[in-house]
C-alpha cells in the first residue's frame, strides 16, 4: 500500500490533530513535502509534537524520513502519469474521448490496487467465513452500488448460497425485519450515510444478525453498525455529473467491484463445504 492510501485508509481512526495533519497531506501532498514539521504543524493547526507522533505511527522514524518516502511517491506517480495533485480534476470537458479513458483507466485502476493493498487477510478469511456459514446473505445496495448487489447476488446463487438483493428501500428493510442470528447482511456503499440502509442495518442487528460493510473508510453511522468491513480506496474526483449520485465515483464502483468479485473467488475455493 502507498503511504498516501494508508493515510486514507487510517485516517478516521487517528485522533483530532492527527486527522488534520492527514487530511492536510491528503488535500496537498506536494505542498506538504516543500513544509518543515514547524510550517506543517502551524498549517494544521496543532502542535509540532503531532507532526513527529504522526509520521511515527506510519513507521517512520521521524518527519524527514516520512517527507523523503512522500517525494519519491510522488515522483513515482508522475512518471505513471498519474499525478495526485491533479486528480481531484482530473477530468475536465476540454478533454478528448481518449484522454478521458486515459484518466479514467488510471483512476479505476488506483481505486482497484489500493483496495486490495489495505485488505487485511485475516479479516478477509472471517468475513468468507460468515458467508459460508449463513443460512441466507441479504445485499444492501442503493444507486449505482444496487447494480453491484445485485451481480454479486447472481454469482452467489451460482453457488448454491440463498443470497437476496432487492433494490426497493421497503423490501429491503422488510427483508431486513425477517433475518435471524444465522444470517448476514452485507451493505456495499458510498459513504456510509444512506438513511435506509441505516434503517435496514439496525432492523437486521437487532434480530441477531452480522453486519458487514463493503464502504469508504471515513467514519460513518453504518460503520459503527457492522461488526466487519472492508473498505474501499478511490480518490474522490470532480467528474462527477448531475445524473449521478451525490458522492459516488466510478473509481469508487470499480473498487466495490473489486471487492465483491474477491469474495466470490475466495467462495469459489470452498466446494465441499458449499455442496452440503
Amino acid at each position: 500500500m502507498t503511504i498516501i492510501a494508508k493515510i486514507a485508509n487510517i485516517k478516521s481512526q487517528l485522533s483530532p490533530s492527527a486527522q488534520k495533519i492527514a487530511a492536510l497531506i491528503l488535500q496537498q501532498p506536494a505542498v506538504v513535502v516543500s513544509l518543515s514539521s514547524l510550517q506543517l504543524a502551524q498549517q494544521a493547526n496543532v502542535g509540532q509534537s503531532s507532526i513527529v507522533k504522526f509520521t511515527q505511527k506510519l513507521g517512520f522514524s521521524g518527519f524527514p524520513t516520512f517527507k523523503n518516502a512522500i517525494k519519491e511517491e510522488l515522483t513515482r506517480q508522475q512518471a505513471i502519469g498519474n499525478d495526485p495533485q491533479q486528480l481531484q480534476n482530473q477530468i475536465s470537458a476540454s478533454d478528448t474521448l481518449v484522454t478521458i479513458a486515459q484518466k479514467l483507466a488510471h483512476q479505476k485502476t488506483d481505486a482497484i490496487i489500493e483496495t486490495t493493498n489495505a485488505i487485511d487477510e485475516q479479516n478477509l478469511k472471517n468475513i468468507v467465513a460468515l458467508f459460508i456459514n449463513a443460512d441466507r446473505i441479504q445485499l444492501v445496495g442503493f444507486g449505482h452500488s444496487a447494480v453491484v448487489a445485485k451481480d454479486f447476488s447472481a454469482k452467489l446463487l451460482t453457488l448454491g448460497m440463498m443470497a437476496i438483493a432487492e433494490q426497493d428501500c421497503q423490501n429491503q428493510i422488510e427483508i431486513a425485519n425477517t433475518l435471524g442470528a444465522t444470517d448476514i447482511q452485507c451493505h456495499i456503499c458510498y459513504d456510509g450515510n444512506h438513511q435506509h440502509a441505516l434503517l435496514a442495518a439496525n432492523n437486521a442487528k437487532n434480530k441477531g444478525a452480522t453486519i458487514i460493510a463493503l464502504t469508504s473508510v471515513h467514519a460513518s453511522p453504518l460503520r459503527q453498525l457492522a461488526q466487519f468491513s472492508l473498505d474501499t480506496l478511490a480518490i474522490e474526483t470532480s467528474n462527477q455529473t448531475q445524473s449521478q449520485p451525490h458522492n459516488y465515483s466510478l473509481a469508487s464502483h470499480a473498487a466495490q467491484q473489486a471487492l465483491t468479485d474477491l469474495l466470490f473467488m475466495a467462495l469459489t475455493q470452498q466446494p465441499q463445504h458449499l455442496a452440503q
